[in-house]
């Protein structure tokens, strides 16, 4: 039994390893800036270009690897033995891994943000929040943040 659980923590670790990263599909909602703002001058668009492109590498690279340990976490899950040993900090990585996504696109809206001048800052600000309320009021929100059914 130990040496079924060495080789399964050996396979997920190689997995991890191997994963090479790929490109993502693009999401339904994604928007540039420039939706957003109407006046960015060519030296802000391109700024905002290679953050937006580091921010996508790097956040398709931690997507790779949520996907790998997503992966062997569905791998112990469909084992009537006890993994908990092995779960657990499959688990605990998952929620790292996640925060480091968010954490990112963080870094990202903080660079974007210092580019702008103070008056494009708050054009972007208001069309965001139009925009968001035009999702809202249509019903295209996550399934996280829908409404409890009464």
């Amino acid at each position: 039994m130990k040496q079924l659980i060495i080789t399964a923590i050996l396979v997920c670790l190689a997995a991890n390893v191997v994963a090479q990263p790929g490109a993502m599909p693009p999401k339904e909602n994604n928007v540039e800036i420039s939706d957003f703002i109407s006046d960015l001058s060519k030296t802000q668009q391109s700024k905002i270009d290679l953050i937006t492109k580091r921010t996508t590498k790097i956040v398709n690279n931690y997507r790779t690897q949520l996907s790998s340990v997503r992966d062997s976490i569905r791998a112990f899950m469909d084992s009537p033995d006890d993994f908990s040993s092995i779960l657990f900090p499959l688990y605990e990585r998952e929620g790292r891994l996640q925060a480091e996504i968010s954490k990112e696109y963080y870094r990202c809206k903080v660079a974007i943000d210092n580019l702008l001048t103070p008056e494009q800052y708050q054009q972007l600000k208001e069309k965001m929040a139009k925009n968001r309320a035009q999702k809202h009021k249509a019903g295209n929100k996550s399934p996280i943040h829908k409404q409890p059914k009464k």
